[in-house]
């Protein structure tokens, strides 16, 4: 017994553990190593023994705690600086205070507004510790209601009424009989559109003014003008003498006002009350002449304003004449053009635009001789058209996008290579031919109401003297073009932005450029033939022979 105890002394010396019996020693062991601890003795408790086994004890601990590492052996994470580099200055060395730069971070000068906590008496929110006020208005007689009633306008009159049983009793029938009436007709549009949010199902007519439930909610399609496509059940949806808002797209092809309420509304308030504005896009040729391709593409800003845009495209070739040129770009029916245009298209120098990009197109000569006096070798030595290798350099007239100055649209030339896909072979020759690409950018405004909206009004050229829309002094700097590409590409057309009517010319019937019909009049009526002349504007598709007409000064049957 007495060697066990030997030996179990001599492995603890060795590991440095003395006896718990031995006074002045505590030992305390963990889970995961050893640590050794040692109490402060009282000083007159110690004697040379506990002294001569504390040394022992603190010789072998040392021996035993693991060595450090040498340098070469540390880890690329163990060699790093204690603070990283992005932290401390590179002059001074210094730690950088980051606190200011966080705080610009995470600065809002609106949350950091001092707000008042409480409520001022003003508000017009709803309290319910302040007692209710019925029997306040109550007290007032309604011929005393009257009387004040008639110093207010029908909108607020009406607002009035429906603010409590107790108001719509003591005004009675006054607001209805205000707001039937014909001459209180906006103050009529402003109240019921005012409902939007709490009627989707239904679907404002504008011809009724009133609320009427759509046919197919979510389900709506624009179709051509001449397919009968209603959206509600309307009265007045055959009648002619009240038809509904719309604007031209192109030859045949309308946006009526409903459409763009429904992608305004579905947009605004939710798809159960219309439809997207992506539904609304539309790829189409033309009936009348096949040639022509469009398409259409709908965009809705921040701001709530609808952005149209329309590409027109058609095959041409140079060396075409004016005559030509005129059967290619307008319509023999009410000679308006085929590409899309806004109401003021007669007035300036848009229609000029595309016949001059169009002299461009590189011609060159059969072969014979130019000097040749002879009419049918004249005829022989006709230009005819060749391929133009790459871009077609366009002119200071042609290149710049035109703006409409009376409305919110802008418009761009451009001559492309494109794809013929009516040619068979997919290889072949003429499977990319030379086209003509017009581009229209339309602001409709916010779709609220089509006579209150000022863009949408411009548009259509149903606005009023008094309130012109100056689109160069409205929009600025701005461009529609830049807004509506900025919203789905990158990039944007890079061209200045030139006005379509810088002579302010109004009403240019004779196809752009020249002089205005009023002008054409005037020298027609010093010859005294204007009357068969006009008769004769009907029958002759070409305009020029005005022209003619009052600069020869002859009379024509």
């Amino acid at each position: 017994m007495a060697d066990t105890a030997t030996k179990k002394g001599g492995l603890r010396a060795l590991l440095g553990l003395r006896s718990s019996k031995e006074p002045g020693t505590r030992r305390k062991l963990t889970k995961r190593k050893s640590t050794i601890t040692f109490a402060s003795p009282d000083p007159d408790k110690l004697d040379s023994a506990s002294i001569s086994t504390r040394r022992s004890s603190m010789d072998s601990a040392s021996r035993l705690r693991p060595a450090s590492p040498q340098q070469s052996r540390l880890t690329k994470a163990q060699r790093a600086p204690t603070q990283p580099r992005h932290l401390l200055d590179k002059d001074t060395g210094e730690r950088k205070d980051l606190t200011e730069m966080m705080h610009a971070l995470t600065y809002s000068e609106d949350l950091d507004a001092i707000d008042e906590a409480y409520h001022h008496r003003d508000s017009l929110e709803y309290d319910p510790s302040k007692p209710d006020g019925t029997a306040r208005l109550a007290s007032l007689s309604p011929e005393l209601w009257l009387r004040v009633a008639e110093y207010l306008s029908p909108l607020d009159v009406a607002r009035l009424s429906s603010t409590c049983r107790t108001m719509a009793a003591r005004l009675g029938s006054l607001p209805y009989r205000l707001l039937r009436d014909q001459s209180n007709r906006s103050d009529r549009l402003d109240f019921l559109l005012a409902m939007d949010k709490k009627l989707p199902r239904h679907l404002f007519c504008f011809p009724c003014a009133q609320w009427h439930l759509r046919i197919q909610p979510g389900l709506e399609s624009l179709r051509p003008q001449n397919v009968l496509n209603p959206l509600f059940e309307c009265p007045n949806r055959k009648n002619a003498m009240l038809p509904p808002p719309r604007i031209r797209i192109t030859e045949g092809r309308t946006l009526p006002f409903a459409f763009v309420q429904l992608a305004k509304r579905h947009w605004a308030l939710g798809p159960d009350y219309g439809i997207a504005y992506q539904s609304l896009g539309r790829r189409w040729k033309e009936p009348s002449f096949p040639n022509w391709a469009h398409s259409t593409a709908y965009h809705i800003t921040d701001q709530g304003h609808v952005l149209m845009r329309v590409t027109s495209q058609v095959f041409v070739e140079g060396g075409l004449p004016d005559a030509a040129k005129r059967n290619l770009l307008f319509s023999r029916d009410e000679y308006t053009p085929y590409f899309s245009v806004c109401s003021h298209w007669k007035a300036g120098e848009l229609t000029s635009v595309p016949k001059c990009a169009l002299d461009h197109i590189p011609v060159e000569d059969s072969g014979a001789n130019k000097l040749d006096l002879n009419l049918k070798n004249r005829l022989v030595a006709a230009p005819v058209p060749r391929k133009p290798a790459g871009l077609i350099p366009t002119c200071g007239h042609c290149k710049p996008i035109r703006r409409c100055p009376c409305c919110p649209t802008e418009y761009l030339f451009e001559l492309k290579t494109a794809e013929d896909r009516s040619v068979a072979a997919a290889n072949g020759p003429g499977r990319f031919r030379l086209a003509l690409t017009v581009t229209r950018w339309s602001d409709l405004g916010p779709a609220r109401r089509p006579d209150a909206d000022r863009e949408w009004a411009a548009i259509a050229g149903t606005n009023s003297a008094d309130d012109e829309y100056d689109s160069f002094a409205e929009m600025g700097r701005r461009s529609i073009n830049g807004t509506f590409e900025g919203a789905f590409t990158d990039t944007v057309p890079g061209r200045r932005i030139v006005s379509a009517n810088p002579k302010n010319v109004k009403e240019d019937e004779m196809g752009g450029g020249g002089s205005s019909f009023g002008e054409y009049r005037e020298r027609v009526n010093q010859i005294g033939e204007w009357d068969r002349t006009w008769e004769l504007r009907h029958r002759v598709f070409d305009y020029s022979l005005f022209h003619v007409i009052a600069r020869s000064g002859k009379s024509f049957v």
